[in-house]
C-alpha cells in the first residue's frame, strides 16, 4: 500500500507541475510529461486491486493525452478515439456498479444530470458546423459521455458524479477552444490551464472513488 500511495502522490505532483510546462512548445518531452500522471494513476489503481476496467480506462485516457499533446486534426481525432474507448471502459465498469433507481430517487440527481446534458448538447450544436467531418465522431463521443454521467448518478458517492462532470466540462472547454473561439482569443491561454486542471482533477477523483468500490 505504501508503494501505491507513493505512486499516487507522484502522479499528483507531476500533474500539478505540468501547469508549468503547459504553455511551452509541443515537444515529445512535453507530451511525456502530460501523459505520465495518468499512467501513474493507472499503476496506482492496479496496485490497489481496482477493477481492470478502471485500469484500462486510465491507460486509454493516457493515450488520449499523448495524442492531444500534438497539433492537427489527425492528433485530435486520435485523442477523441482514445477517450471514446476510455469512456466505453468507464461505462462498462459503471454498468456493474450503478443502481438506476437511485439516479431517479433524489431530485438533485435528476436536476444535475439534466443540467450537464443541456450544457453539453448546447455546445455540441454550436460547434457542429465548424467541426466539419469530425462533428459525427464528436457527437458519438458526447452521447457516450452522457451515458457515463448518468450512470454515475446511480452510485451513492456523489464524488463519482463530480469527477465525471469535471471531465466533461474539461472536454467542453477544449472543444470550444478548437471550434469556437480559436487560439487567438484573449481567454485561450487561461482556458488551456482550466482544461488541464478540470481534466486531471476528474481523473484523480474517478481513480480514488472507483478504486474504493
Amino acid at each position: 500500500m505504501a508503494v501505491a500511495t507513493g505512486i499516487f502522490w507522484l502522479s499528483v505532483a507531476l500533474g500539478t507541475s505540468y501547469l508549468w510546462i503547459l504553455p511551452r512548445d509541443k515537444t515529445v518531452a512535453r507530451a511525456v510529461w502530460k501523459t505520465l500522471p495518468v499512467v501513474l494513476l493507472a499503476a496506482y489503481a492496479l496496485l490497489v486491486d481496482a477493477h481492470p476496467l478502471l485500469v484500462a480506462a486510465l491507460l486509454l485516457g493516457a493515450l488520449g493525452d499523448w495524442s492531444l499533446a500534438f497539433e492537427g486534426d489527425r492528433a485530435f481525432l486520435g485523442g477523441v478515439s482514445a477517450f471514446l474507448s476510455a469512456h466505453v471502459a468507464y461505462v462498462a465498469l459503471l454498468l456493474t456498479l450503478a443502481d438506476p433507481a437511485l439516479a431517479l430517487a433524489e431530485p438533485w440527481r435528476l436536476f444535475a444530470g439534466a443540467l450537464v446534458a443541456l450544457l453539453t448538447f448546447g455546445v455540441l450544436l454550436r460547434i457542429w458546423k465548424p467541426a466539419g467531418r469530425l462533428a459525427l465522431p464528436i457527437g458519438l463521443y458526447v452521447l457516450l459521455f452522457m451515458v457515463l454521467v448518468w450512470l454515475t448518478l446511480g452510485l451513492h458517492n456523489p464524488f463519482v458524479f463530480l469527477g465525471a462532470t469535471l471531465f466533461i466540462v474539461s472536454d467542453i472547454v477544449l472543444t470550444i477552444r478548437k471550434y469556437w473561439t480559436g487560439p487567438e482569443h484573449p481567454i485561450d491561454g487561461a482556458a488551456a490551464y482550466f482544461v488541464w486542471i478540470t481534466y486531471f482533477a476528474a481523473q484523480v477523483i474517478l481513480t480514488l472513488t472507483l478504486s474504493a468500490v
